[in-house]
């Protein structure tokens, strides 16, 4: 493997031009902000005496960060004085721009925060939040006169229509679905539908719960093709799911769950299976929950003879994944949008939670899920995709679809393995020296390593002499 993967030349980083996916476009001011959204931010910082206030924007609505801040600000304070209510932005969030960064907002020791723009809505236990999405324009005459084509498809069906980032203002609580200036009504003279359910995606945390969908109901996204479409689709088992794409004003119908994608999703499973040492990579310390499948999948692993990591790095990418050799695959724990990877792109596949319990846990063996499950709070006891693991159920040996060799349970040598390993390792920490290294013996060693870093001549070179520094001010030291 070449070592120049892994950097580039500063005339490169500096020249080349980053790929903007639509979503990551800047959008106009009023878009984002406007009259309305500010009397809400107003209303709830003042109801609820706020005093440290975070606004967490995405990279691409930061050119506006700095105007929306002032018109809080000149809100806030009274003319002539000064208000003790202060406002942070965050930016370049731990882990994605989706998630609530507590982490960041703890370092100011914020009291509430504003989220702007994409959110995944997990539950968050530190901070309260409110979330401020944009309101992009929607024709609504392009939109009713391109329904004729689902018209045919939606007859004696229930239609679930879900509504983007950007169009749940089309949801207006002060119109009443009955009337006939709102969405429900006009949709219900043009579809001849068996019922019809309009819902705001992510929902809202305060939502009621959701009720029990029919076995296929007709499902229709009206926004962007993204991650939450992607989320959606793949989680919600229908008989047909249609996009209409405001930005371009079409209806395309979409298979999300393709005989491709299949292959791909079983064939890193297979490779999860095969796996000696598994990375857990933990991309979020606020969604609740996430401790206890961190054990859980410990508790699969090490059943199989797995030895597990636990990794922290932030927002993932090939270049840092790339430094755990020794880890056969990664398994993602993080939000429901960015826990499904593609990973063409890594050197060592990624699981999602759901993948890695297909993997590890008997009660999943030839069973084919009707739909993916991307919040890994479902797989928990509490959760309604819960199967209870039972390491007696494992199989002594399988064949590897990967490889075509046997597959061998070897838990039982791995631990007699470990445990030597560990008195081994007990023995020869306590016979060295102070500023000895301690010999780590889990999958690929540090001596197996092709590049190992500067060397530290530990013990080869006498300690420098202490001697006394500069004092003063730059501009005329004591000894001057």
């Amino acid at each position: 493997m070449s070592t120049s993967s892994f950097y580039t030349s500063a005339e490169e980083a500096i020249e080349r031009q980053a790929d903007i996916e639509q979503d990551e476009v800047t959008p106009p001011l009023e878009q984002v902000w406007n009259g309305t959204l500010l009397k809400i931010c107003w209303g709830w910082i003042r109801q609820n005496g706020y005093k440290r206030v975070c606004l967490q924007f995405p990279d691409h609505y930061l050119p506006h960060s700095n105007e929306i801040s002032d018109s809080l600000k000149a809100l806030f304070k009274p003319e002539g004085g000064a208000t003790d209510i202060k406002f942070f932005v965050l930016a370049d969030t731990s882990y994605g721009s989706c998630c609530v960064d507590e982490i960041a907002a703890g370092h100011v020791e914020a009291d509430s925060l504003i989220h702007f723009g994409n959110a995944c809505r997990s539950r968050v236990s530190r901070l309260p939040v409110l979330y401020m999405y944009p309101q992009y324009p929607f024709d609504m005459k392009n939109f009713m006169d391109n329904l004729s084509v689902i018209t045919d498809s939606v007859k004696g069906k229930v239609v679930f229509i879900y509504l983007d980032i950007g169009y749940h203002h089309l949801l207006d609580k002060r119109v009443d679905e009955a009337e006939e200036d709102s969405l429900c009504y006009k949709l219900k003279e043009v579809l001849p539908c068996k019922d019809l359910f309009i819902e705001a995606y992510p929902p809202a945390e305060d939502a009621a719960v959701e009720q029990k969908q029919p076995s296929e109901p007709f499902c229709l996204f009206i926004g962007a093709e993204n991650a939450r479409f992607s989320n959606l689709s793949i989680t919600t088992h229908a008989s047909q799911w249609f996009i209409y794409k405001p930005a371009s004003n079409t209806i395309l119908e979409k298979n999300p769950l393709t005989a491709q994608y299949i292959r791909r999703r079983y064939y890193y499973i297979e490779k999860c299976k095969d796996a000696q040492t598994l990375g857990l990579i933990v991309a979020t310390l606020t969604a609740e929950g996430y401790l206890k499948i961190v054990s859980r999948l410990q508790e699969m692993a090490k059943a199989r003879g797995i030895k597990t990591q636990i990794i922290s790095v932030g927002r993932i990418n090939p270049a840092k994944l790339a430094n755990f050799l020794e880890i056969d695959c990664f398994v993602l724990i993080g939000c429901p949008f960015n826990n499904i990877y593609n990973s063409k792109e890594y050197y060592k596949p990624i699981v999602s939670v759901f993948e890695a319990e297909m993997a590890l846990n008997p009660a999943w063996y030839m069973k084919y899920p009707e739909a993916y499950v991307t919040d890994f709070k479902k797989l928990l006891p509490e959760g309604e995709k819960f199967l209870a693991f039972n390491s007696a159920d494992l199989q002594e040996q399988d064949v590897s679809l990967v490889s075509g060799r046997v597959r061998a349970n070897n838990a039982e040598s791995v631990e007699d393995e470990g445990a030597g390993a560990l008195s081994e390792q007990y023995q020869t920490v306590t016979g060295t020296e102070k500023m000895g290294l301690m010999i780590n013996n889990t999958g690929l060693t540090f001596e197996d390593r092709t590049w190992k870093g500067l060397d530290p001549a530990l013990g080869c070179t006498e300690p420098a002499k202490l001697e006394k520094g500069l004092s003063g001010i730059p501009t005329n030291y004591t000894h001057d």
